[in-house]
């Protein structure tokens, strides 16, 4: 919309009524752009001649022949439900007639990742090789999310975006103007609250067999698995789980790790659930369904989640922290060339010990630095820092780089701390 300001712009909606109800729409609103009440009223029986309408009507809606028109077409998924000749019919008149004219800019968008890159922009798509540019729109990062939370206190932000991540209509419902956790008790205790059900339909808009899709995010949300921890745990077969965890990760949902400093060929690797809502969401909403809907929605926060609340922030703190790690690297005063970030692991044997650490940052040719972070409501004591140093012994560094100890806390450190030279706060 804001790239539309000032220009003749055509924009439609997709829904999800039947295709001739959608076309008979696409016609209205058309003839409403350009001003033309006839043209608002003609029949169709395909894209095909919805499209060259459109195309009849390009020089009504730019008005001056030195201006190109913006078409926007969004929710193209919904367009593209009643069967996939649009697709066709696009690749047809952007070919013949709209390519080289000089006549519009074409924008193509829609909520359905899994279809926009699976049947728009993909190999095996009409449209392959045509696109100008393409832009997937992120969450937003934690200061570029405060704006929805004005009224929040410090701790009570990080806690929401731990909860929703960057995505606006989640911050939107806890940025308002109540104590998070009464929020929680109306949005996510309650049968008709917002994010009681929003799993169901995000699975439901975005992916088939949601089913074993929902399985899987469930053994995801309780650790990082492995595709053989994964095949032992459900009974599917490795190829495809593997299609399956390249939707996740397509969808955001899942990401891939390795330990960090790794080959890219090792076999360590595992999957990580990596989206802040489903994360809460079976952590406090999936195995209380029941409970919820009995109480119908009088039900109070510390019924459901007190007791886990500390102890599941802090493991989301980890990725808070893992997801702003340029930031973390940029307060060190070594933001300005990082080669690489992850975390790294290991796993105790008889001949050595086991090893986590939670951030790993690669600031430049010479130097690696080591995070722990920490998740209290109390200030963080000496003790974190010998388990840091402790873990740094164990972490290996072949090529011999210089090593940067850090403690991320989220209330601060006790005085003892701040005087120890080699770590960071």
């Amino acid at each position: 919309e804001h790239f539309a300001l000032g220009k003749p712009v055509f924009r439609y909606l997709g829904g999800r009524e039947g295709k001739r109800e959608q076309m008979k729409r696409f016609v209205g609103e058309l003839g409403r752009s350009i001003g033309d009440p006839l043209t608002g009223k003609v029949r169709i029986a395909n894209w095909d001649e919805a499209l060259t309408l459109l195309d009849r009507s390009l020089d009504a809606l730019r008005g001056r022949k030195d201006t190109k028109a913006v078409v926007i077409l969004d929710e193209f998924q919904w367009m593209c439900g009643g069967g996939s000749e649009l697709l066709s019919d696009l690749q047809r008149f952007w070919d013949m007639r709209w390519k080289d004219s000089g006549r519009l800019h074409l924008i193509i968008c829609g909520s359905s990742i899994s279809f926009i890159l699976g049947e728009v922009l993909a190999q095996s798509s009409p449209l392959f090789g045509r696109r100008t540019r393409s832009f997937e729109l992120g969450a937003f990062s934690f200061r570029e999310s405060l704006g929805f939370l004005p009224g929040k206190g410090r701790m009570e932000r990080a806690e929401s975006y731990m909860i929703a991540g960057g995505v606006p209509k989640y911050l939107e419902i806890l940025g308002a103007e109540e104590p998070l956790r009464r929020i929680l008790e109306r949005e996510a205790f309650s049968p008709s609250g917002f994010f009681f059900d929003e799993l169901r339909f995000v699975l439901s808009d975005q992916l088939k067999e949601t089913e074993r899709y929902f399985l899987l995010l469930k053994h995801f949300a309780r650790q990082p698995l492995s595709v053989a921890d994964l095949g032992r745990l459900t009974g599917i077969a490795t190829g495809q789980l593997l299609h399956y965890l390249e939707r996740l990760q397509l969808l955001g949902f899942v990401s891939r790790h390795i330990p960090f400093g790794s080959r890219t060929t090792t076999k360590r690797v595992r999957y990580r659930l990596t989206d802040y809502y489903l994360r809460f969401y079976f952590a406090f909403i999936h195995d209380q369904r029941e409970r919820i809907l009995a109480e119908k929605g009088n039900i109070r926060f510390d019924e459901i989640a007190a007791a886990r609340w500390d102890a599941w922030l802090g493991v989301a703190f980890e990725q808070f922290v893992r997801d702003h790690a340029r930031c973390v690297a940029g307060k060190l005063g070594k933001g300005t060339a990082i080669l690489g970030t992850g975390s790294y692991w290991r796993g105790g044997t008889k001949r050595q010990r086991g090893c986590q650490i939670d951030l790993v940052i690669e600031s430049d040719a010479s130097n690696i630095v080591l995070c722990e972070c920490k998740w209290s409501k109390h200030r963080i004591g000496l003790e974190s820092v010998e388990e840091l140093r402790q873990r740094a012994t164990l972490f290996p560094n072949p090529t011999g780089k210089s090593v940067t100890l850090a403690l991320i806390a989220s209330q601060g450190v006790t005085e003892p701390v701040l005087r120890q030279d080699d770590v960071h706060v």
